[in-house]
């Protein structure tokens, strides 16, 4: 039989579909490595420079990023050329070419999980490099599981072998980028993406207010996960040609790339090895390999120290918050006479009571030139406590401790009790007018459900308009006290009143509407500061991040100053009980940390506290006070008995505290107890033999672990047991 001549169109195609292809290739590869120069050269130079040059080698970074992301499309239309006119693999075929990609996003992601160590020292041994290696692949090969089972479940349930390949590569370019973003929030944070804190975020009502990414974050993820879809796209279509050639060729795949010889060769071996070497750590007590461990995620950790009955060797494991645990709080409510309290005996009546927070007000922000209006109420009568801490390095537990005068490590079993502070119940007994007012959800944390339980709906001011950023709603919130103190003005009521305002510019993402300070940053750029660690961009990023800061500092300072003068305009100023502070600090990597929630390093934790009012002597109280002691204090001036403070706080009185004392702080998992050896980060579960609980460490003020975490707990351990006991004071085991 004849054959028919192609026509000269497609004989060009049939000719040059390879070779465009491989060029299409090529090019994409040559656009990627000039993408990564451009960018790393961008990055070098922009944070040296101010103004016109800084926007343009940003812009021109920007531009390298997108060239590096959108390389691998290049290489795509060729790839699709191949998946119209080549004869559909068999599912075998198939298969055999998705676990070949399964095993490169194992590499991808191992390449990208070294991120994670970016706190791993040059002058570590190499014993403890080859611990960290393996237990890194491992660590890895585990968690690119999740990926592989979707990989199986497309490859049988979808038929259409081209729209399988299309969904596995976006899951595979989905879970690359998924990885990165852990990098990022680890770097950041020091905790995982995955972690619960970080689901908590995710599916809480009202998170959005408290994490603001902004469109640069979400167009370079949406970018990063197409370029890297399309590259497993081709990457697919490469594989299956592979694996077809062999067997035309009747020759069998290499050995390595066999799944059983992945799972003999190498996963088990790279598991059993770095799981052999952390409980021989374990067990010796090596803090240096222990250390190394802890930013790999997901990788139990067998402990065969906890093994060994040798408790002058090894610290004390505590379980602060057993499983099961349920509230028993308050042990008796307080009983107030009123009359005894030192508020009403200098004014005669029961004082308002306004609380005034500034969210991520960290200690070192309050003077003259940053806060003018504060600095004029601190002057002005005011007791101001120049050694205070916050309960928690985040709002939830700043507040928290502030509200119910108990650790951070009760936020649980409150949240699950649905109970209202004993502070606010109290109040509300002597017939207070109660009024919340906040520029952030109070959904989130769940406050809604905690401190404000009790109170109707619309007491609770938090709505602002979602269109608008911090500092409008700032302005707002000052408005709308102004407004409520007028309309209890011409409805004569003369309740006394509470009243509970948050201000939160100062929270990330630091909006402001300009301000004195400057270099500052256009738009806070996690993904900058999650990859800036070190380098001579550091000191500048810093300044640049913490001007912005500062600037919105210096615009809540303005909005307090607005809540301060309606008082002051309808009489109430001085029968009222003003008590202003942050909920917590804010890190600019002092101590290798941005933000907050991180760590318990001053910085995080150190917040100013002015109190002013009835009852309230002037002047500077040194010794040092803890939010904790801010629920108790307040209900002793309205007139309960100091004797009775054991039964509803864990608290001193912030008016004869201490002359020495530690202090706890909360995080989500854990609590830090402020000690003169140090700052002891405890885990609320005491790890298992499974290694799936947190371990314990020792800082210094600047947040290093000491060399003998061990002799500082010996030192300190009736400090420690008074604090594991207070944390179940208030629990009982058991449902």
């Amino acid at each position: 039989m004849a054959s028919h001549p192609r026509p000269p169109l497609r004989r060009l195609v049939s000719q040059f579909g390879t070779p465009l292809r491989l060029w299409g290739l090529l090019f994409g590869v040559g656009l990627a490595v000039a993408g990564a120069l451009i960018a790393r050269a961008g990055h070098g130079r922009a944070a040296a420079l101010e103004g016109g040059a800084f926007d343009l080698l940003r812009a021109l970074r920007h531009f390298g990023l997108a060239a590096l992301a959108l390389a691998p499309v290049c290489a795509v239309p060729g790839e699709l050329w191949f998946h119209r006119r080549g004869p559909a693999p068999a599912r075998e075929v198939l298969g055999q070419a998705v676990f070949r990609l399964w095993l490169v996003n194992v590499v991808a992601a191992t390449l990208v999980g070294s991120l994670w160590l970016f706190e791993l020292q040059p002058g570590r041994s190499p014993w403890v490099r080859l611990y960290v290696s393996f237990a890194l692949v491992s660590s890895v090969a585990l968690i690119s599981l999740a990926p592989g089972a979707v990989f199986l479940a497309v490859l049988r349930w979808v038929e259409r072998w081209r729209v399988a390949a299309a969904v596995i590569a976006f899951v595979g370019g989905f879970y690359l980028a998924l990885v990165y973003t852990d990098t990022v929030v680890y770097r950041l944070l020091r905790y995982h993406f995955l972690s619960s804190a970080v689901v908590n975020v995710a599916f809480t009502e009202g998170s959005g207010d408290s994490i603001i990414l902004g469109a640069y974050v979400w167009a370079t993820a949406a970018t990063i996960i197409s370029a890297l879809a399309a590259a497993q796209f081709v990457l697919i279509g490469v594989f299956a040609r592979r694996v077809q050639r062999l067997e035309a060729e009747g020759r069998a795949p290499f050995v390595l790339l066999q799944p059983k010889a992945v799972l003999v060769l190498g996963l088990l071996p790279s598991l059993l090895f770095s799981q052999s070497v952390y409980a021989a750590a374990d067990l010796q007590g090596d803090r240096e390999v222990l250390r190394a461990a802890r930013p790999i995620p997901v990788v139990p950790r067998v402990r065969l120290g906890m093994m060994l009955d040798d408790e002058q060797q090894r610290a004390p494991r505590y379980e602060l918050l057993p499983d099961g645990a349920r509230l028993a709080w308050p042990a008796a409510p307080p009983a107030l006479e009123p009359t005894r309290g030192a508020a009403f005996q200098a004014r005669r009546k029961l004082p308002n009571i306004c609380v005034l927070v500034l969210d991520s007000w960290r200690r070192d922000m309050l003077d003259a030139e940053l806060t003018p209006e504060l600095t004029r109420f601190a002057e002005d009568g005011a007791r101001r406590f120049t050694d205070h801490l916050s309960g928690g390095n985040g709002t939830r537990y700043g507040l928290f401790t502030m509200l119910y005068g108990l650790h951070g490590s009760y936020w649980f079993p409150v949240l699950e009790a649905r109970r209202s502070p004993v502070l606010v119940d109290t109040l509300q007994a002597l017939g207070y007018d109660l009024r919340v007012f906040s520029s952030a959800s109070m959904s989130f944390p769940e406050f809604r459900e905690t401190a404000w339980v009790s109170l109707p709906p619309e007491a609770i001011v938090d709505s602002f308009g979602a269109e608008l950023v911090s500092w409008q709603k700032d302005e707002l919130l000052a408005k709308a006290f102004d407004g409520w103190l007028t309309a209890r003005a011409a409805e004569g009521d003369e309740r006394p009143f509470f009243s509970f305002l948050l201000v939160d510019a100062p929270h990330q993402p630091y909006a402001n509407p300009g301000g004195p300070y400057s270099p500052t940053v256009e738009q806070l750029d996690y993904i900058e500061l999650g990859r800036t660690t070190g380098g001579p961009e550091l000191p500048l990023l810093q300044e640049r991040v913490l001007n912005t800061y500062k600037n919105s500092v210096h615009h809540a300072d303005a909005t307090a100053g607005r809540v301060l003068a309606a008082l002051r305009e309808r009489g109430l100023y001085d029968d009222t009980l003003v008590l202003i502070t942050g909920d917590h600090g804010e890190e600019f990597f002092e101590c290798g940390f941005w933000g907050h929630t991180s760590a318990f390093s001053p910085e995080q934790v150190e917040v100013p506290f002015l109190l002013r009012g009835p009852g309230v002597e002037p002047g500077v109280e040194t010794r040092p006070t803890s939010h904790l002691d801010v629920s108790g204090s307040l209900l002793e001036l309205l007139g309960a008995d100091p004797a009775q403070r054991g039964d509803y706080t864990l608290g001193a009185s912030l008016f004869t505290p201490p002359a020495e004392r530690c202090r706890v702080v909360a995080g989500w998992s854990d609590i830090g107890v402020w000690t003169d050896s140090g700052i002891f980060d405890l885990p609320l579960r005491a790890p298992t033999l499974a290694g799936w609980g947190e371990e314990y460490e020792v800082y210094d003020r600047h947040w290093n672990p000491v060399p003998d975490p061990e002799a500082r707990f010996r030192r300190e351990l009736a400090e420690l047991e008074r604090t594991a006991e207070e944390c179940g004071r208030f629990l009982v085991r058991g449902r």
